[in-house]
């Protein structure tokens, strides 16, 4: 997410940081390419089971969901003058938890199960604009990995990347690349 520093989640019930990431990016390559929602915590747990990890990790992950903190730029979201959603591919329970540890209230949280898909599928950000009573010209979307950033996109939102791993590959795009959430005005996108 965006908003909130989960790759440290990740690396602490993995163990190890490169271990976390990258049981982080199996679970996040298989929602790419899917073409419908699948349980979160399943697919999470079969990650952590093709790439060896024990199985406490995936209880840890879960109980570090918990304690999962915002990154120290977030509050900078609430100083643009829009009502904030999150938009998550993890389970409904999961998305709550995460919204209510960014200290933010948004107005929607709205999560791939909700949705009945992942992101980057056009029905995500759809059914976001549709439950927040918004047009997708009056979104400014702020995506925490490239995969979502182009979908975003495609559908017409506004859209900045924040670059929170440096060398990320594929973050070129027809969005505004930032290492900040500070960096956004709200005058950023008209």
């Amino acid at each position: 997410m965006a908003v909130m520093d989960s790759p440290s989640v990740w690396a602490a019930a993995a163990g190890d940081r490169a271990a976390g990431l990258a049981w982080r990016d199996a679970v996040t390559d298989r929602m790419v390419a899917s073409d419908r929602y699948q349980p979160y915590e399943t697919l999470v747990a079969e990650a952590a089971a093709r790439l060896g990890l024990p199985p406490r990790a995936t209880g840890a992950l879960w109980d570090g969901w918990h304690r999962m903190a915002p990154w120290p730029d977030a509050p900078a979201l609430a100083t643009l003058g829009r009502p904030l959603a999150f938009v998550s591919n993890a389970s409904s329970r999961l998305a709550e938890i995460a919204a209510d540890r960014s200290g933010l209230a948004p107005r929607l949280v709205l999560s791939a199960e909700e949705a009945g898909a992942f992101k980057p599928a056009p029905v995500v950000y759809q059914t976001a604009c549709r439950r927040l009573g918004v047009r997708t010209d009056e979104v400014l979307y702020v995506a925490g990995a490239p995969y979502d950033a182009a979908g975003a996109h495609a559908v017409g939102f506004a859209t900045a990347l924040v670059l929170r791993r440096p060398g990320l590959p594929g973050v070129d795009g027809p969005w505004r690349t930032i290492t900040t959430l500070e960096a956004l005005q709200p005058t950023t996108f008209g």
